[in-house]
């Protein structure tokens, strides 16, 4: 370890300054920057466990906070693709990195839409992380202009520039502090304000890069780096899909159901490569680089819907067979009250409810009505007047353990309200409810992520003969549109009830993008 400056120049070099001198790029990523996109997809992970994205503005909080960190990442990443080099210095400069990424995670469980007086604190001290990243990679850069202004003038010049940048968005996200102790109805969405910032600072980063051609992208790891940072998010998909084992395999082994379903959701990770096989123009890397953040957000979503939607599968079938155990004790030769009750009991037991995590109410009311089934008529008699009231016993049982069920796999309305106040219709149109958004935003995310491959694919050039490449991207067009169709599905109870409890949803997305490669003769033979 030495305690040279953050970058290295050298005369051996396909283009060069004036005065032959160029950057040594690195080929590879180093350890250290993989330790920080650890850091990244752990912030990520500790984030995901914490929201559930049941509504619009969960939604919006998790595009919101996943932008704080991806952007930071991106700054940092344009440096250390460009200049960064092993040294005392730079070592430096990454601890205080890696303690931003632990700064946004301690903030991250309490972020929202709105400031609110609970959480001011919250964007005041994401602010401040984010003033202080920016005022490191000012410093970073000033460092560099200090060892570039003799040897590389043009180079030093748009360092320079770019420093700049970094101390002037240093100094608006501080006066950003006192925005949110204020009042007014600005305060509630002034955080908005930070993707403006993020887009000045990346577009004019990327802008100087073009302009002095000695700090572009050229030569350097980027693609390398964006590549990996997508295997390691699809990788965070692979860590949730056992935790959707430990929710629906329970002690008593896996079944057929639950296996197709942990199949499904296993086949929406599969990682296409959309890396270019070329060395890019200077113009197209960047755009390329910068669709990562759409692309990356889809993939994360995407992966979060499938989970939610393989956990609803497991709950609908669960639910279908407690409907055909209550049909089935009204079926000759009946059995008595107490057996039939035994009987029900059996089949809630057998779903292996882990109440402790947040269904201890539906508990006690699952077994108060158990208790009440026992000595009640339990099928429709003419001689039995208060069938009526067994009925509604039955309802109330099956809105508990639908209740039950959903809150044990973390899947929970975005309000709390009395599920005792709730027919079983209305207890599922609620449910419903929750789902449709959950459906509606998983095919338009697998839309966008079909649309984004189509871009990939005009960016990237990965195809030698032009008509191929014009087929695939068609191809990928003209799927984004049929998954972006699909969403209207949710207008339609019945229809989306259907598809929704149907493990084909599951496979939409693989089998969508499986029919794009095999649909076309053309593309058989040079794959799209």
């Amino acid at each position: 370890m030495t305690s040279a400056p953050c970058f290295s120049i050298s005369r051996r070099s396909t283009y060069s300054t004036a005065n032959g001198f160029q950057f040594y790029h690195h080929s590879d990523a180093t350890p250290f920057e993989l330790f920080f996109d650890l850091f990244f997809v752990a912030n990520l992970t500790t984030f995901t466990a914490t929201y559930e994205i049941n509504n619009l503005n969960a939604l919006a909080a998790y595009i919101g906070f996943l932008g704080v960190i991806w952007f930071t990442w991106l700054q940092v990443t344009a440096f250390d693709v460009r200049f960064a080099r092993d040294s005392f210095f730079e070592r430096v400069c990454k601890a205080i990195q890696l303690g931003a990424m632990v700064g946004f995670a301690s903030a991250g469980s309490r972020f929202t839409t709105s400031v609110q007086e609970e959480n001011v604190w919250v964007f005041q001290s994401l602010t401040l992380i984010l003033a202080g990243s920016r005022a490191l990679l000012a410093i970073q850069y000033t460092v560099n202009v200090a060892f570039l202004r003799r040897s590389m003038k043009s180079a030093a010049k748009g360092v320079a520039y770019t420093a700049l940048v970094f101390w002037v968005a240093t100094l608006l996200y501080l006066l950003m502090y006192p925005a949110f102790s204020g009042e007014g109805g600005l305060r509630a969405r002034i955080w908005a304000v930070w993707f403006v910032l993020f887009g000045l600072e990346m577009w004019t980063v990327m802008g100087l890069s073009c302009i002095f051609t000695d700090i572009g992208f050229k030569d350097t790891h980027l693609n390398m780096r964006m590549g990996l940072l997508t295997l390691i998010i699809i990788g965070e998909g692979v860590v949730a899909i056992t935790r959707i084992v430990n929710k629906t395999v329970r002690p008593g082994g896996w079944t057929k159901w639950s296996f197709i379903h942990i199949l499904g959701v296993t086949t929406n990770v599969v990682y296409f490569d959309v890396s270019p096989r070329r060395q890019l123009g200077k113009f197209k890397q960047q755009l390329w680089a910068q669709l990562h953040f759409p692309l990356h957000v889809a993939l994360i979503l995407l992966l979060e819907g499938s989970q939610i939607l393989a956990l609803t599968l497991d709950v609908a079938l669960k639910l279908k067979y407690l409907r055909e155990t209550l049909l089935s004790v009204c079926e000759r030769p009946r059995p008595s009250s107490a057996k039939a009750v035994e009987l029900i009991r059996s089949t809630i037991n057998d779903m292996e409810i882990p109440f402790s995590r947040g269904a201890t109410q539906e508990r006690a009311a699952i077994s108060s009505l158990l208790e009440d089934l026992a000595v009640q008529p339990l099928c429709p008699d003419s001689k039995a007047s208060d069938y009526g009231y067994t009925e509604n016993l039955f309802n109330d049982l099956t809105g508990n353990v639908t209740a039950a069920l959903f809150s044990s796999m973390d899947i929970s309305p975005s309000k709390k309200v009395d599920i005792s106040l709730l027919t079983n219709q209305q207890l599922l149109q609620m449910y419903m409810k929750l789902l449709s958004f959950v459906y509606m935003y998983f095919f338009a995310v697998a839309s966008l992520t079909m649309a984004l491959f189509a871009a990939f694919q005009v960016l990237s050039c990965r195809h030698e003969i032009h008509s191929h490449r014009s087929v695939s991207t068609i191809v990928r067009i003209i799927l984004a549109i049929f998954l972006g169709s699909l969403v209207s599905f949710a207008g339609h109870f019945p229809l989306a009830y259907s598809f929704m409890t149907s493990p084909i949803i599951l496979y939409a997305f693989t089998l969508t993008l499986l029919s794009g490669r095999f649909s076309f003769p053309v593309c058989v033979i040079d794959w799209l």
